[in-house]
């Protein structure tokens, strides 16, 4: 191909985008169940699937010359029942693509719906209107990564291997690969396609939109967390987001942290990417200090609990359910430091948690055979009713002590424990229970961080393995 926009253009305009298995799913369930079909319904499916909202926006900027702003706009402009069409008659992408390609796209949807939660909730803390609008635009300003594969799959490998570098001339490797760099090929096809404004403008620098900015800077803080494979920030990209978040600087790294915790929890019922999601949370919120000439930087405190992540990531789908729990366990034990880590699995016929995994110090009693009746305990009755973490410390013991079985009572009097009721697919699996024993050692900001860290990691991998698994099935 010669490498001239036109050429771009052309390609990309030909190319037919897929949609996710879980978008035409939900359509069909619900014209199954003759439920309503608002506006509403498909901008919430669009807002999940990066490739039918860029094929909404697409189609309603082709047929239409009005400036479209929001998916719930575009449908509307469309209508519902092309739209519903459009659902029905689009390739599924699991379907399309071999399993390793698919897995890239989801990757890099990942991504880009991150950036989307990110700007949204930014939007939200400016108190600006048309939050739906920036979400949109987030959503989809990335959408030349993912309809590469779908026009030229090594050459998507190629930019997604520049994408993740921490390499600073990141564009001048795009232009030569691709002739141009990534913003100057979507902002051309974007005006091709007549996408909404926000969208369009959002390649360029020159812009004086606030909106615009959000976006711009949350795609490149995004690109910072992959590329770095880190949540340590610089300290001028944190001074520049604490500006445009209006909170304090000390305050931004959590502040971020804090969005991408609940974007990765928003995203859990949907998403069959949310696995992939490429955020090392091991590492705590900070501002990174670039190094001195010839200072040596120490190694990393959470180093063995960003291992342990990787492997739950490793997308190994022989890994039994039991094997996943154990290495949730060891990473709370080894990396963390808590002196006990108690999983208690979920018996719903006897209706009490049984002691399933445990990892103790040696001085510490053994919990083997250890059960908790729900029926008799109402303190674990309450904790398992919905999805909730529980911290007792030495400030709230006197409320909780005596609910605890007696095993389980703090050894120490400023003690802290910490207990999950632990879900999977909407449904309890079971409980954490963790504490430092006799170490005489409060809990802090960081170790409960850590330990929601590996809870949503440890969710997110036994969720995928099931999905594999169900999916294997259907096909065998």
């Amino acid at each position: 191909m010669t490498y001239k926009l036109s050429n771009w253009i052309k390609e990309f305009s030909d190319c037919e985008i897929p949609i996710l298995y879980t978008s035409k799913r939900r359509i069909y369930e619900l014209q199954r169940d003759e439920q309503d079909i608002t506006v509403t319904v498909l901008a919430e499916i669009a807002r999940q699937d990066p490739g039918f909202s860029i094929s909404l926006l697409r189609h309603a900027g082709r047929t239409t010359k009005k400036e479209i702003t929001t998916l719930s706009h575009a449908i509307s402009l469309i209508s519902i029942p092309i739209v519903i069409k459009m659902l029905s008659d689009l390739p599924i992408l699991e379907k399309v693509l071999d399993k390793n390609t698919a897995a890239k796209i989801f990757t890099v949807y990942a991504h880009q719906y991150q950036i989307a939660y990110m700007s949204k909730e930014w939007s939200l803390l400016r108190k600006e209107s048309e939050n739906n609008e920036v979400f949109t635009a987030a959503l989809n300003r990335g959408f030349i990564r993912f309809l590469l594969y779908i026009v030229d799959s090594k050459k998507a490998d190629e930019l997604e291997q520049i994408y993740l570098s921490p390499d600073e001339n990141h564009k001048i490797k795009e232009k030569e690969l691709l002739g141009y760099n990534v913003d100057e090929i979507a902002q051309a096809i974007a005006q091709n396609w007549q996408l909404p404004e926000l969208i369009r403008e959002s390649y360029s620098g020159k812009h004086h939109n606030p909106k615009i900015t959000g976006i711009r800077l949350a795609t490149e803080l995004m690109h910072q967390i992959v590329s770095h494979s880190s949540m340590q920030y610089s300290k001028e990209l944190i001074n520049r987001t604490a500006e445009y978040i209006r909170v304090p600087i000390n305050q931004t790294p959590g502040k971020i942290n804090w969005i991408i915790i609940h974007s990765i929890r928003n995203s859990q019922e949907y998403l069959p990417y949310q696995p992939l999601l490429q955020f090392l949370m091991s590492y705590s919120p900070s501002i990174r200090k670039e190094p001195k000439l010839g200072e040596v930087i120490p190694s990393q405190k959470n180093k063995a609990l960003s291992h342990y992540i990787k492997l739950l990531r490793s997308n190994n789908s022989n890994r039994t359910t039991r094997a996943q729990i154990e290495l949730a366990v060891t990473a709370m034990r080894e990396s963390i430091g808590f002196s006990r880590v108690v999983f208690m699995s979920f018996d719903s016929n006897e209706m009490c948690l049984n002691v399933y995994l445990q990892k103790i110090s040696k001085d510490l009693p053994n919990l083997k055979h250890f059960s908790i009746s729900l029926e008799l305990n109402k303190l674990f009755n309450k904790l398992l009713i919905k999805e909730q973490t529980l911290c007792i410390n030495s400030k709230n013991q006197h409320k909780y002590s005596n609910l605890l079985p007696s095993p389980l009572r703090p050894i120490k009097t400023n003690a802290s424990i910490i207990m999950n009721s632990f879900y999977v697919n909407k449904k309890v699996a079971g409980c954490f229970f963790v504490d430092h024993g006799q170490i005489d050692k409060p809990l802090t900001a960081k170790d409960l961080q850590s330990f929601k860290t590996i809870c949503i990691e440890l969710k997110a991998a036994i969720e995928s393995t099931i999905i594999k698994r169900n999916t294997a099935k259907r096909a065998a």
